[in-house]
């Protein structure tokens, strides 16, 4: 089956004969599609209510009305400027100094969104013979880990970061954006780890280090 680059996730309470065709193993790996989803659309949210200044759409819409028109499209379907744009390259746009734009928690998410899809083969529902490689899940828990340390380091040429996240100088420790990239990487390794059981297939390790910031392939 060929991956359907317009819908959304697989909506778990679907019935009806397209379930049919579907293995626990399937029902697995869309319950994982669908949490790592659900983490980055929460993560939006508080992004957009840490750096509220900026928004896009911010006259048209509310901050959680604009994270559901976000997702309610295909990975960067309705962002063409980045359609034929590589998703680390994305994220590395949206957290360079150089950057012109006035939104930068959207292009981080579209980014992280479009390369996430992409370790699924950007297949939104699995069948009997839909397989994903648990290399591609691994690599994309690594990127997002790196991803993760640039949101949390990256600053203009004054010295302040570039977008707010856990927390400020002078405030109060707040590690629920870390939390929620946790539970995304987590979601990734375990869904690797279980693929790679079932294909027999080794999962290459790399140790992401501040030192050496690239990307892996998905």
């Amino acid at each position: 089956m060929l991956p359907n680059q317009n819908a959304v996730v697989a909506n778990p309470d679907t019935s009806g004969v397209a379930r049919w065709g579907k293995s626990d193993m399937d029902e697995v790996i869309e319950f994982h599609q669908r949490a790592a989803m659900e983490n980055l659309k929460a993560l939006m949210v508080k992004l957009y209510h840490r750096n509220p200044q900026g928004r896009h759409d911010a006259k048209l819409r509310t901050i959680e009305a604009s994270v559901s028109l976000t997702f309610s499209h295909s990975n960067d379907g309705y962002y063409p400027h980045w359609e034929s744009i590589k998703a680390t390259d994305i994220v590395r746009i949206a957290l360079d100094e150089s950057y012109q734009g006035t939104d930068r928690v959207l292009p981080l998410i579209v980014g992280l969104r479009k390369m996430i899809m992409a370790s699924y083969d950007n297949h939104t529902e699995f069948y009997y013979f839909t397989s994903i490689d648990g290399q591609k899940l691994y690599n994309s828990a690594r990127n997002v880990e790196i991803a993760a340390w640039m949101l949390a380091e990256n600053r203009d040429v004054r010295g302040r970061l570039l977008l707010l996240s856990d927390s400020v100088e002078q405030e109060e420790r707040n590690l629920s954006y870390q939390r929620l990239i946790g539970q995304i990487i987590a979601t990734q390794d375990n869904l690797a780890t279980i693929m790679a059981h079932k294909s027999g297939r080794l999962i290459k390790n790399v140790v992401v280090t501040a030192a050496s910031m690239v990307f892996l392939p998905i």
